[in-house]
């Protein structure tokens, strides 16, 4: 269980290195997750499983314990992810002495980021953690958050917020201004009927009054 606390963030990955130690199933889970965002992905493993024989990733024949400082300075995030726990410790505190990020799938404690449960697509991203407790209640808990941001109405109601913030870019100048709109606009109650229900016009029109009244 993770005891020290971290702050959620999410990263264009398209200019990191990243080097992933250990070319079996959790190796190569985190290799390809890390590809598909865009990072510059290399493993180095004596073995590789056959997704990543079978990928575009560069792969590294070579012993992991012949891994130095040397090699990991070169790399901008590090997954330590072999099957020897002292050795995915002793390289991740390298990896953190040389103020880089490393996550240790065999020991959260070690790692100084996490890798989220998570889901993602056009409109909003969403990731849970609970900070190594149950990977099986995160699952879980991101399903029904699915569910919920999956809705009609929540789909409608972000299509009208995006429309609404686009207006009040070009009507007020302001930002605090422009902020106390916003959260008026959200809170009312006939603009939220209108925009959860897909009523985008009407929403937009509602909008506009709340702002002219102002």
């Amino acid at each position: 269980m993770i005891t020290k606390d971290y702050y959620p963030i999410f990263i264009d990955l398209s200019n990191f290195r990243v080097l992933v130690i250990g070319g079996g199933k959790v190796g190569t889970k985190r290799a390809l997750a890390f590809k598909k965002y865009g990072a510059n992905v290399s493993v180095i493993s004596l073995d590789f499983s056959q997704d990543l024989l079978n990928s575009d990733i560069r792969l590294i024949k070579e012993d992991a314990n012949k891994i130095d400082a040397s090699i990991i300075e070169k790399y901008d995030i590090i997954l330590t992810c072999t099957n020897n726990f002292e050795l995915n410790e002793k390289l991740c505190n390298i990896a953190k002495n040389l103020r880089k990020l490393c996550n240790n799938p065999t020991n959260p404690e070690n790692s100084n980021f996490i890798v989220p449960i998570f889901y993602s697509d056009n409109d909003m991203e969403i990731a849970i953690t609970t900070k190594g407790k149950s990977s099986i209640l995160a699952k879980e808990i991101l399903s029904k958050t699915i569910n919920i941001a999956n809705s009609p109405e929540m789909r409608n109601l972000l299509s009208a917020m995006y429309d609404v913030k686009t207006l009040l870019k070009k009507k007020v100048t302001d930002p605090s201004v422009r902020y106390s709109f916003y959260h008026k606009i959200y809170n009312d109650e006939k603009f939220k009927y209108y925009a959860t229900n897909g009523l985008i016009e009407k929403a937009l029109h509602r909008a506009e009054e709340i702002i002219n009244d102002q």
